[in-house]
């Protein structure tokens, strides 16, 4: 590691402190209230449901907001005494009131972009295909790539002898690429193979680019047109510049996502994109400065494995942003130690299913980035203010996260940082303590089908009885691990209330309390993101960041919650989605 250190002590020019989160008073600076998104009237709420997520006090009747922060909460009574003429009173029926959602893993100007490509089944014929793609081809006619996605390539490569012969055959006059459907490999004709020098790979059969496997015919060695994990990022970044005509495209699909984030109730969120080379971050950038953000946001910063450590470093210090008085910040580092179990790329500490037939650097998974590199990025991010947000799935890759954690905890001064380790499919037992050690979060997507009988009989084909024991969050949870959970949009569903749903039906390790996956879903996600001090519950003194639902999640049977509706979302004291009117 020493020379590793060296570089990180040169590249680091000055070292960003992280800015701590400012706590709120009534009397705040109007300049504080127009950056936070914050209403400037004042108004009570009255007969309504208000589930704070405070300790202290769960429930109460009322709730005063001024200038968009929460001035009192308790009963109707107290609160029609304390409050002055000129002040609304708003009466929501008999409807919840709580903390709005927050979803710290998503993926929402992705979300947006990934509405426009050519869309094909997970598996299909080549009849299917050829009818799909000749379809789209006119409705892409003026691209100067073809982009589509949803096909799984395991099942292509079962299909198709030749993936990118046959595209070729489609789609010979221009580059073309179809990202899969799990967001870890892509399908490429020979133009798009060429565009980013994947060809080269052709002659030098054992070797791959950083943090990326190149698909080759296990009988002849030819290149197949299917890359895996970040091998793909280079084609997304070749398509998809940061020239202004994407920039906007990138831009407006952004504003169609916040769109539906309102109409969920969501009102922070951690895009885990981060794709900075594309011009995303100038997306989010763009609406916070025309007052169209309306969500918090935290986002990330994708690293590559393919970048050299010091131009990268430098990138990061330079986008690095993380201002507590305003909605937008850009302090997460979006780190990949490894791949997925469904394509034997998440990291093991045992082999994968023998019958696989991996090659022999393969049969433990595969990893991003060699131990020395990870642990030198993980401390030179941490130095610089970020939080990682490590990609983990299996056992060894989780492990791996947890080393680096220790590794940065040891060479960097003490910090209040918390890292989190999100997916998390496979936990080894010795592992379960060092999250409490280290202070590391544990962030789940816990959706009907991640732990299903289906998906364990599937996974079980790749990892054995292991699968068995998929996503070990209640286990977690009761070892007094830290747990949040989030969506993971769009690869899994976006709604909120569905997601109570279905982490209180699981088959195996279901959570038995609505109120505690509630506040793994606001209060224990600010804490996370760092700004617990003003969200996440309903208290005196924090921004009113609201959703209103039209039934009592914590009273209905457990099976009706996913079919509650959202019916106004507030951010700072503002409906940002209110189709009835009644914040009006």
């Amino acid at each position: 590691m020493k020379y590793l250190k060296t570089k990180i002590s040169r590249v680091i020019e000055a070292v960003v402190p992280t800015v701590k989160v400012i706590g709120l008073s009534l009397g705040l600076s109007s300049a504080f209230l127009t950056q936070s998104h914050a209403s400037s009237y004042n108004y009570l709420v009255v007969n309504a449901q208000i589930y704070t997520v405070d300790k202290k006090m769960p429930w109460a009747e009322a709730v005063l907001v001024e200038d968009g922060v929460i001035a009192a909460v308790g009963t109707e009574k107290q609160l029609l005494d304390m409050v002055k003429t000129g002040v609304d009173v708003i009466d929501l029926g008999g409807r919840m009131l709580m903390p709005g959602f927050q979803d710290p893993h998503l993926h929402a100007l992705e979300a947006g972009i990934n509405e426009t490509v050519c869309f094909l089944p997970a598996e299909g014929s080549k009849e299917i295909y050829r009818q799909e793609i000749a379809y789209c081809l006119g409705e892409q006619s003026e691209a100067s790539w073809f982009m589509g996605a949803g096909v799984s390539m395991p099942a292509l490569l079962e299909t198709v002898e030749s993936p990118m012969v046959f595209l070729d055959q489609l789609i010979p006059d221009r580059p073309a690429f179809i990202l899969d459907n799990l967001g870890h490999g892509a399908w490429a004709n020979t133009k798009a193979m060429e565009a980013v020098g994947y060809m080269d790979f052709q002659a030098t059969p054992e070797i791959n680019p950083p943090g990326g496997l190149i698909g080759r015919n296990p009988v002849t060695g030819r290149l197949t047109g299917v890359v895996f994990e970040n091998a793909q990022q280079k084609l997304r970044n070749a398509a998809l510049p940061p020239t202004k005509e994407n920039v906007d495209f990138a831009y407006e699909s952004l504003l169609q996502a916040l769109d539906l984030l309102a109409e969920n109730g969501i009102t922070t969120v951690s895009d885990a994109g981060g794709y900075w080379p594309r011009g995303h971050q100038d997306a989010w950038i763009r609406a916070e400065e025309e007052n169209l953000l309306t969500v918090r946001a935290s986002n990330a910063l994708y690293l590559y494995p393919d970048l050299p450590f010091e131009e990268q470093i430098v990138e990061f210090q330079k986008r690095y942003s993380n201002d507590p008085e305003k909605l937008l910040r850009f302090n997460q580092a979006k780190v990949y130690v490894d791949g997925i179990l469904s394509q034997a790329t998440g990291a093991l500490y045992q082999p994968y299913e023998a019958k696989l037939d991996l090659p022999k650097d393969l049969q433990r998974g595969f990893l991003y980035f060699e131990e020395e590199i990870l642990f030198g990025y993980v401390s030179a991010l941490e130095q610089l203010g970020f939080q990682v947000h490590f990609h983990a799935t299996g056992d060894r890759g989780v492990g791996l996260a947890l080393d680096a954690v220790a590794y940065a905890g040891k060479e960097n001064p003490p910090t209040d940082i918390q890292h989190r380790i999100t997916h998390l499919y496979l936990v080894d037992k010795k592992d379960i303590p060092r999250f409490s050690e280290l202070n590391v979060i544990t962030d789940f997507q816990l959706a009907s089908s991640s732990t299903n009988p289906d998906t364990k009989q599937y996974l079980a084909g790749f990892i054995g009885k292991r699968s068995e024991n998929l996503m070990p969050a209640l286990k977690l949870y009761q070892a007094g691990v830290e747990v949040v959970l989030s969506s993971d949009w769009d690869a899994e569903e976006l709604s909120p209330v569905m997601k109570i749903k279905a982490v209180l039906t699981q088959r195996d390790g279901a959570f038995d309390q609505v109120e505690t996956v509630i506040e793994m879903m606001t209060l224990n996600v600010a804490k996370l993101l760092q700004h617990e001090d003003k969200t996440g519950s309903i208290e005196q003194g924090k921004l009113a960041d609201f959703v209103v639902l039209d039934r009592n999640i914590v009273d209905i049977p457990i099976n009706e919650i996913g079919s509650v509706n959202v019916e106004a979302t507030l951010l700072g004291g503002e409906p940002i989605y209110d189709p009835k009117g009644l914040f009006d």
